[in-house]
C-alpha cells in the first residue's frame, strides 16, 4: 500500500481518538447547568432577544421599503388593497 493511504489511516484514527476524549472532558456553559436559577433564565431570556432583535429591525425596514416602493400610505393600506382585489378582473379561460 501506498504511503498516503497510511497517513490518511494516521490523520483518521488520531481525529477519532481526539473526538471521542475531548467532549468527555468538556462541561457545559454555567447558564446551562443549573436553568432554576434567576440569573440564568435571565441569561436564557436576553439570548432570545437577542437573537430576535435582528429579524425585527430588518422586518421593519423591508416592510417599510416594500410599503414605500408599492405606493401604500399606512393609513390606507387596508382601503387600497381592498380597491385594488376589488378591481381585479377574473382570468380569462
Amino acid at each position: 500500500m501506498s504511503k498516503s493511504f497510511y497517513t490518511t489511516a494516521v490523520w483518521a484514527s488520531i481525529l477519532i481518538l481526539v473526538m471521542l476524549i475531548v467532549p468527555m472532558s468538556l462541561e457545559a456553559c454555567p447558564g446551562c447547568k443549573e436553568l432554576d436559577e434567576p440569573i440564568n433564565k435571565g441569561f436564557n431570556w436576553s439570548i432570545l432577544f437577542l437573537m430576535a432583535m435582528p429579524f425585527t429591525v430588518f422586518g421593519l425596514i423591508g416592510g417599510t421599503i416594500f410599503l414605500h416602493w408599492n405606493g401604500y400610505r399606512l393609513s390606507g393600506v387596508g382601503s387600497r388593497l381592498k380597491d385594488r382585489f376589488i378591481k381585479r378582473k377574473p382570468f380569462n379561460r
